[in-house]
């Protein structure tokens, strides 16, 4: 199965909007995470705050969950596949990703069936226990 067709299977399903809408965001500019809310900025002086309850809210509704019915302890507010995080924000989704580089490198290595990210899947799991820590998750999209 191709991401294309992945992505498509999973967006009604987990309520992820069409690509077009998705606001995108380099996770490198993810300043500060609270029990609160996630702080960002958008170019030099423009910051930004994601409502990290606001997102389990519609998590919860995309899913057809009163916030009684939740399971575990972790709240969970949005999805995620490497190498991105996508956040369930009110009016469109929040995409935080990693770019990844596409080199003869990196294809020689994928050939040997090495990682060539494996600098950046690190970056991806120390936010995702970042969100852990404070209470939160995303649902896991592979």
């Amino acid at each position: 199965m191709s991401w294309n067709d992945f992505y498509k299977s999973i967006q009604e399903a987990y309520h992820i909007e069409d690509e077009s809408t998705v606001i995108k965001v380099l996770l490198d500019d993810v300043y500060e995470i609270t029990t609160e809310a996630l702080f960002y900025k958008r170019g030099y002086l423009d910051k930004k705050r994601i409502d990290l309850s606001e997102c389990a809210r519609n998590f919860d509704l995309a899913q057809g969950i009163s916030p009684g019915q939740r399971e575990g302890s972790l709240t969970c507010v949005g999805g995620r596949c490497f190498p991105f995080f996508e956040f369930f924000t009110a009016e469109n989704h929040t995409r935080f990703y990693i770019p990844l580089k596409e080199t003869a490198f990196t294809r020689f290595l994928k050939g040997l069936r090495l990682d060539p990210y494996r600098k950046e899947r690190s970056k991806f799991h120390a936010f995702q226990k970042k969100l852990n820590d404070l209470g939160f998750t995303t649902l896991d999209l592979t």
